[in-house]
């Protein structure tokens, strides 16, 4: 396992080839037993995931959405997420500069308190973009459950 991620460090400093969110180390235990992410990666530009991007739906898996239905029943805990350029972020419906945590990358959302390393994904539904991103509470870094995912969908 340090293998491979010695592999990847090489080949990023060496600036040969970009890892894919795919290709992310997620999922270290600490020595407590707390799962962490690889948060340190290096940027790479991704234009289609800025601006602001506003949450419609909490799935078990990106297969699971219907636009037309909500599957999760109540309030949604995160409003969405504005996306900006060079990697910064903030969180919806606070003030922009609200997350200085909260970094992207291209494919990969990190959390520097949490130390994780979320992918999402942008597809285009019946005329519309939607993010699916995976959501990791506690549920992902203290029990080691799956994340579920956000369904987030882009304002025009």
């Amino acid at each position: 396992m340090k293998l491979k991620v010695m592999a990847i460090m090489a080949v990023l400093a060496a600036g040969a080839a970009l890892v894919t969110a795919g290709e992310i180390k997620i999922g270290d235990p600490e020595a407590a037993g707390r799962l962490v992410d690889n948060i340190d990666l290096s940027f790479v530009d991704d234009p289609a995931v800025l601006g602001e991007w506003r949450s419609v739906d909490f799935v078990r898996e990106p297969g699971d959405f219907v636009p037309a239905y909500k599957r999760f029943q109540g309030d949604l805990y995160l409003g969405g997420f504005r996306f900006f350029p060079n990697g910064a972020m903030g969180v919806i419906p606070f003030a922009p500069d609200s997350a200085p945590w909260f970094k992207w990358t291209k494919g990969v959302v990190t959390h520097s308190g949490d130390k994780t390393a979320s992918r999402y994904l942008i597809k285009k539904i019946k005329g519309a973009e939607y993010m699916f991103f995976e959501w990791k509470s506690g549920d992902y870094t203290i029990r080691h459950r799956k994340p579920q995912y956000y369904v987030l969908r882009k304002v025009k």
